[in-house]
């Protein structure tokens, strides 16, 4: 990603927009700047990534994942080389600046302590990175569970969306190689609430939150580069309520409030390729 300039601000470094209304939410919301996950539609890249009313979008366009796989509501899916690198070029060609990759599949909401089924093997993993990068883009990568979060970090990707169930070995390689991590905390909390679920899975979740905090103040203590991301669909009424719970999560793991705006400022910025100035 080429690195502009903005000045400092809050950023979204995880949201999906649905139109340009929710650009105006954002800029409401006081964000400086948001990086767009991708829907199926590309609605990101029809809005462009100039300066809207003080707001920097970087949009993912659409996401990549692997046919059969978790994806299907937010992008395309690929299998051979050819179609990777197409479709790698095709988001390029449309204005992309970042290339977003489903590397797993999510947290089950039915069957507590598993993960859907998606993502991709190392070896695909690798070469969509290195195609990426061949057409000048990081790539996020969608990754739940240890195995998916440990290939998607030794491949090369820009940061970890999500990463539920995390763990200390996990967060030991991120920081290792320097990789991102977007925790998306909230995004889990609104689906537990939003689904009829059983108490067994209510628990679950909650544990799962507990956990997902725990290693937030971990990977804040030994170097992990962390970002605010919302995981919200773009507009949303609710969206600053959104945005400040998941600033809340940040506190909640024990960091503070002050290192928490840094965090959302310049963390967010750097995540995104933006030099920013006071």
């Amino acid at each position: 990603m080429g690195e502009d300039t903005i000045h400092t601000g809050l950023v979204d470094a995880h949201v999906h927009i649905k139109n340009e209304k929710g650009l105006d939410d954002a800029a409401l919301t006081g964000a400086t700047a948001i990086r767009d996950a991708g829907t199926k539609e590309g609605a990101g890249l029809k809005t462009g990534t100039a300066l809207r009313s003080g707001l920097t979008i970087v949009s993912a366009g659409w996401a990549l994942y692997k046919k059969g796989g978790y994806g299907s509501f937010f992008g395309v899916p690929v299998e051979t080389r050819a179609e990777i690198r197409g479709a790698i070029l095709q988001l390029k060609r449309a204005g992309a600046g970042i290339i977003k990759i489903m590397a797993s599949g999510v947290v089950s909401l039915k069957e507590p302590g598993t993960i859907t089924p998606g993502g991709f093997h190392s070896e695909e993993l690798r070469f969509i990175v290195d195609e990426a990068a061949a057409a000048g883009l990081d790539v996020m990568a969608h990754a739940n569970g240890e195995a998916a979060i440990l290939v998607a970090t030794e491949s090369g990707v820009r940061s970890v969306e999500h990463g539920f169930f995390m763990t200390e070995r996990m967060l030991e390689t991120m920081a290792k190689h320097g990789t991102y991590w977007t925790p998306t905390v909230g995004a889990l909390a609104r689906a537990a609430d939003s689904t009829t679920i059983s108490k067994e899975m209510k628990a679950h979740i909650t544990a799962l939150i507990a956990n997902q905090l725990e290693m937030i103040g971990r990977a804040r203590e030994i170097g992990v580069p962390l970002a605010v991301g919302t995981d919200c669909a773009l507009p949303d009424p609710e969206y600053r309520k959104i945005y400040d719970a998941e600033l809340s999560y940040f506190e909640q793991a024990g960091i503070s409030r002050e290192d928490v705006l840094n965090i959302a400022c310049e963390g967010g910025a750097k995540l995104l390729g933006l030099r920013t100035i006071l």
